[in-house]
């Protein structure tokens, strides 16, 4: 554009060469050189404009790059702590079933050597006689074992059968809720859902302390949600959550219902 000015001007000049003087060619050869110096300043300008911007989005892709760089670490980092942390709690968790299987074990045999017959009379405590193991009988450990061992071989009438002997002989044992417990796991496993559901409604009754309880709870919630009842099952997921907030059947809680539309 700056040159057909230029070419113009030279045209015009030439067409009225005749007419022109010499402060006339020293006026138009000056706006010429500003012309020029204009153009130049301009693209000096802009040159530098753009420079600054590149140095700037230099900047900013060197700043995001580092940005990502620290939270693909800080994402490795956290996912490499949570898989320690659920190794940690698996191993707590089997040392808890081996110790617990230890101490059954120790009872069952402090049972088994146990030969002295329950004190009688009227003096007698009947509660804790109603604990410890008859004369020539299995004591409650050694019936919670043997009913285990049934149900880990698919024998769910006999073991039914040992869980059963041991709450009629021993109903003041401790033991009772365990045997409760694996009773309606024996149901579940015969598909009784119904007997299973019932078993575990009367532990939750009758012992509400019990460490069976909220496992016994998210049971019966999975059975009834397996049977379409949602709004009853939704409603015993609460409850974990609300009475068991700790618990891992609370965290299971609500994970299902997250997926209870």
């Amino acid at each position: 554009m700056k040159k057909a000015a230029l070419a113009v001007a030279v045209i015009s000049v030439s067409g009225a060469c005749f007419f022109a003087t010499k402060s006339d060619f020293d006026q138009l050869q000056q706006d010429v050189v500003g012309t020029r110096a204009s153009s130049n300043a301009a693209d000096s300008v802009q040159r530098a404009y753009l420079i600054e911007v590149t140095r700037t989005v230099r900047t900013l892709s060197d700043s995001v790059n580092a940005l990502s760089r620290r939270v693909n670490a800080m994402k490795t980092a956290t996912e490499s702590d949570l898989a320690s942390m659920k190794e940690d709690i698996q191993q707590l968790q089997d040392l808890s079933g081996q110790s617990e299987q230890r101490l059954r074990d120790m009872r069952a045999a402090i049972e088994d050597k146990s030969t002295s017959p329950a004190p009688t009379g009227a003096s007698g405590d009947t509660s804790a006689a109603a604990a410890q193991p008859t004369a020539g009988g299995p004591g409650p450990a050694q019936l919670l074992q043997a009913g285990r061992d049934q149900l880990l071989k698919g024998g769910n009438t006999a073991a039914r059968a040992a869980f059963a002997e041991l709450i009629q002989k021993y109903p003041k044992s401790d033991l009772v809720p365990e045997a409760m417990f694996y009773t309606a796991q024996a149901y579940a496993a015969e598909r009784n859902s119904d007997a299973a559901d019932a078993e575990y409604a009367s532990l939750i009754q009758k012992y509400p302390s019990s460490p069976r309880v909220p496992t016994a709870m998210y049971k019966r919630a999975l059975s009834l949600q397996s049977q379409k009842k949602t709004a009853e099952a939704k409603r015993i997921f609460q409850e974990i959550i609300k009475r068991y907030p700790r618990s891992d059947e609370a965290a299971l809680a609500d994970e299902r219902l997250q997926s209870i539309k």
